[in-house]
């Protein structure tokens, strides 16, 4: 296994990944409080964009001092989130519509 040393800026890119994702955790939050709209929608819309801000705050602030190959998986990555989320996202519309329960965790693994 190859350990490989990372650029200051993209450590800086997935600390913004994680601010970016706790402040649509907190935003997400904040509108389900106000609506007074809590369940496993929520629940998935909050957990699965985790994986995707990380990615996304990684390529954008590094995408300039990376080699090709890191930036084409990061944008593998983008894309692969988002179809995942959006699948998984549909999966969750339709069985709250049917009315049946989910457990949280398998909430949040199933989209993963």
């Amino acid at each position: 296994m190859n350990i490989q040393k990372l650029k200051s800026e993209e450590i800086f890119g997935l600390i913004l990944g994680i601010v970016l994702s706790f402040i649509m955790f907190r935003l997400s939050f904040k509108m389900s409080e106000v609506l007074h709209f809590s369940n496993q929608i929520v629940i998935w819309v909050n957990t699965g964009f985790i994986v995707f801000f990380i990615i996304f705050g990684h390529y954008i602030v590094s995408r300039k001092v990376i080699d090709e190959k890191k930036r084409n998986e990061d944008i593998i990555g983008l894309k692969s989130n988002l179809l995942g989320f959006f699948l998984w996202f549909t999966v969750i519309i339709i069985v709250t519509l049917l009315n049946i329960e989910i457990n949280r965790a398998a909430i949040m693994a199933g989209g993963y």
